[in-house]
């Protein structure tokens, strides 16, 4: 093939030829278009980026997510974004979990993360946790309920109350995996339960009631399954009643229901004057997003705390149930507060991230009779996790020395 000769340019014509090609250039403007076109580019990223994030965390279904295989790159950008506390947490989670370990040896009913974790506390706390059937008025079947009970030796045990332990929101009773051993070694009876929607607990017949009865509501169960729990470890006899974050919203409709129930209460950085959520007509409409967002989050590890129940059957749809019903704010809120019959410690980290620092004096101003507030220190929104001692003490303290009762009684050495 032949190519048609092309003169050479000689060294005098190669600055006329960069100076007409610059002037073209500029006379096209092709580098405000070049500029124009990267603002573009850029401007399309910082919004492209945002919306398949929340497409991806918030729209899709577990099942969509890993149909279209895009997990671990949201987790990528979780971490690319996220601060440096934070991310530190969930890479330790997730590095943890690759780790080779023998498995413990737990009921059939207990998930595979369960069978491996390491921190002792929590192996105690797995080790313990066992199934029993509750029978709830508003259910056509038993509902399985995990919990863990554990009592002092007879030697040790003190003339006191027995002590039930609310968890906050989709956790368990392993919150109080700190905080139980020790009120036992204080000579305490005490007993947890998972509740809906957290922990081991069978989740589907809730979910099942509420879907079909419109009348239900999550509040309704929930006192059912305390009831029924209560009389089931308890006897009868009344408890001191402890409800943690969210757990507190449950423990004060519990304690106004069934006084007959509880000795005593304890509020502990609790829901019920501010919750952690929109208004519920908001936390409603944006039931299906969220718990997705939160599924997500407990597919990934990333979550605050491990979720070992993140695979449990109807885990993500028992979130969006509860989400849609509006939440606890729609039940518990200042003027139940101002029923509640028994008389009540308020507990508060004094770093509270969550809810408002502040609120514990409103609980004081709200509640008929306060047993006074204790600032927790060097604890934030979970006081049960990061002061446990602070916290065990003073609870076996308000339980011993008759602190609940409206006539206190004298102190149990």
């Amino acid at each position: 093939m032949h190519l048609p000769d092309v003169a050479p340019l000689v060294p005098a014509e190669v600055p006329a030829a960069v100076g007409a090609t610059t002037a073209l250039l500029a006379e096209l403007d092709v580098f405000g278009v070049l500029k124009d076109v990267a603002t573009g580019v850029l401007l399309i990223g910082l919004v492209a980026i945002p919306l398949y994030y929340i497409y991806g965390v918030f729209i899709l279904s577990p099942e969509e997510r890993e149909e279209q295989g895009i997990g671990k790159l949201l987790t990528d950008l979780t971490y690319a974004y996220t601060p440096s506390p934070w991310r530190k947490t969930y890479l330790a989670g997730t590095e943890e979990e690759k780790e080779p370990r023998d498995p413990l040896d737990l009921p059939e009913w207990a998930s595979e993360e369960a069978t491996l974790v390491t921190e002792p506390e929590c192996v105690v706390g797995v080790q313990a946790m066992q199934r029993m059937t509750l029978e709830l008025p508003s259910l056509r079947a038993p509902l399985d309920t995990c919990y863990w009970s554990a009592q002092p030796e007879p030697a040790a045990r003190v003339d006191a109350p027995p002590v039930i332990l609310i968890h906050g929101f989709d956790s368990s009773v392993l919150e109080f995996r700190f905080v139980l051993p020790q009120l036992v070694e204080a000579g305490l009876e005490v007993h947890a339960m998972d509740w809906w929607t957290g922990g081991f607990t069978d989740r589907v017949p809730f979910t099942k009631k509420l879907e079909s009865d419109p009348s239900a509501t999550p509040w309704e169960l929930v006192r059912e399954q305390q009831l029924a729990f209560w009389k089931a470890k308890c006897g009868g006899r009344p408890a001191i009643v402890l409800g943690a974050s969210l757990g507190g919203a449950p423990a004060m409709d519990f304690a106004v229901a069934h006084p007959e129930a509880v000795a005593g209460l304890v509020l502990m950085d609790s829901g019920g004057h501010s919750y952690a959520q929109p208004p519920p007509f908001m936390t409603a409409a944006l039931a299906g997003p969220v718990s997705n967002f939160f599924a997500w989050r407990g597919e990934e590890n990333l979550l605050p705390f491990p979720h070992l129940w993140r695979k449990e059957a109807g885990w993500r749809e028992a979130l969006e149930a509860y989400l849609a019903s509006g939440g606890y704010q729609r039940r518990v809120n200042p003027d139940l507060i101002k029923t509640v019959p028994q008389r009540t410690l308020v507990l508060w980290g004094e770093e509270d991230d969550v809810l408002p620092v502040e609120d514990a004096a409103k609980f004081e101003a709200d509640l008929p009779s306060c047993a006074g507030v204790v600032m927790i220190p060097d604890a934030m929104h979970a006081p049960a996790l990061e002061n446990p001692k602070f916290v065990a003490a003073t609870v076996a303290d308000y339980v011993k020395s008759g602190k609940w009762a409206s006539e206190p009684a004298a102190a149990v050495a």
